[in-house]
């Protein structure tokens, strides 16, 4: 489990770098107006949304290990060419590989997890470490920027996912996930992938809403640098993931998902009924929380009861609706914001996020049914 935890977070901490370098350098280097930051991560977005059913069928098919470790490679290639990238379409095209290589890793690694025999603890500290190396990406990228320049963060998210690819190599039992030998692996779009993918669709609406237009609403209410909010939602996040790893073995996934959703609208609710800078702290606390609960909760609703070479399959359908809510999320927020401003930005999120659960919780009593071949003991529901 340590080799998979380490992989994971040298994975993500490769991704974490790049999110306040990437607007520095479309701005810089190339020239390009603000307009295109969004145009650039719209391209990495699209590019992980249609790679990931292959990342499944390949998870199932060719083994987690192999999956993960080729990602990595893309990962480390599309930094690196960043160096020699000296014209938009080059720079396009590696945010292209990027997101294929996102994806392969994290379907990958999440299918790893979701084979270990204690799988909600597993799941957990996967996620634990996905955000991990996130949420430690920029301030070490704005760091090295400050110390050494631009390129060399570009040279260190490529070095960290050359970290990633060999902790892959070094995986091994479960987390290796040795290829299927099944006749039949799961479908490209695998039905167990449906519900959960839609909660997640709903949560990655609250986050967008809130980590897009927060440091605007801050500014507005006259509070200046947004950082300590964004700090305090990350500390409790972590806080929230770490302490509460064992309500993912007592508490239903579904029941837990519902529970993220809504702690997220009223994380959103309380940044349009209290409108200031002490509100808005209260909110960063209150959606860090939802947040914290959500994507164990999702990935366990994904894999519950299914068979090992069907895992990957449902995991790549859940977590494509992460890059298909940040794209509708994006867009649709936007437009509301433009035209009537933040406060129904954020109303609208909150909204997506209260009611989404009714789109799962009716079903709650249908779980998924094992193969003879599958896992009969499902760890994560005791």
């Amino acid at each position: 489990m340590t080799r998979l935890l380490l992989c994971t977070g040298a994975c993500f901490l490769s991704l974490g770098l790049l999110v306040p370098v990437i607007p520095r350098y479309v701005t810089g280097p190339l020239d390009q107006g603000p307009g295109l930051v969004g145009v650039c991560l719209a391209v990495t977005s699209v590019s992980a949304l249609l790679a990931r059913p292959v990342a499944g069928r390949l998870a199932d098919r060719r083994g987690r290990r192999a999956t993960a470790g080729a990602g990595a490679l893309l990962l480390a290639a599309a930094s690196s060419a960043v160096l020699v990238a000296d014209s938009l379409p080059l720079f396009l095209a590696c945010r292209a590989v990027a997101g294929i290589g996102e994806a392969l890793t994290y379907v990958g690694l999440a299918a790893a997890a979701g084979d270990h025999e204690r799988r909600g603890a597993a799941i957990t500290h996967f996620s634990v470490a996905v955000n991990a190396g996130l949420l430690a990406g920029p301030p070490l990228a704005e760091a090295v920027r400050v110390a050494a320049g631009l390129w060399a963060v570009w040279a260190l998210s490529g070095a960290m996912a050359v970290a990633a690819f060999a902790a892959c190599l070094s995986l091994t039992g479960p987390a290796g996930g040795e290829p299927s030998r099944a006749r039949r692996a799961g479908p490209l779009v695998h039905r167990a992938g449906l519900a959960p993918g839609f909660a997640y669709w709903a949560s990655v609406w609250g986050y967008t809403a809130f980590s897009a237009f927060l440091p605007l609403h801050v500014a507005a209410l006259g509070g200046g640098d947004s950082g300590a909010h964004f700090l305090l939602y990350g500390c409790v996040l972590l806080t929230v993931r770490l302490a509460g790893h064992r309500l993912s073995t007592r508490i239903a996934p579904r029941t837990m998902a519902a529970v993220s959703l809504l702690l997220t609208a009223a994380g959103l609710s309380v940044l349009v009924v209290w409108p200031s800078v002490t509100g808005a702290l209260v909110a960063a606390a209150v959606l860090g929380a939802g947040q914290a609960l959500g994507l164990p909760a999702f990935l366990t609703m994904a894999v519950t009861g299914l068979p090992a070479e069907q895992r990957g399959s449902a995991l790549a359908t859940t977590t494509a609706f992460f890059d298909l809510g940040f794209l509708t999320a994006a867009l649709a927020l936007g437009a509301i914001v433009q035209s009537l401003g933040l406060a129904y930005g954020f109303a609208a999120a909150a909204a997506v996020a209260a009611l989404a659960p009714l789109l799962f919780l009716p079903f709650s009593r249908t779980p998924h049914k094992a193969s003879p071949q599958g896992d009969l003991h499902d760890h994560s529901r005791h």
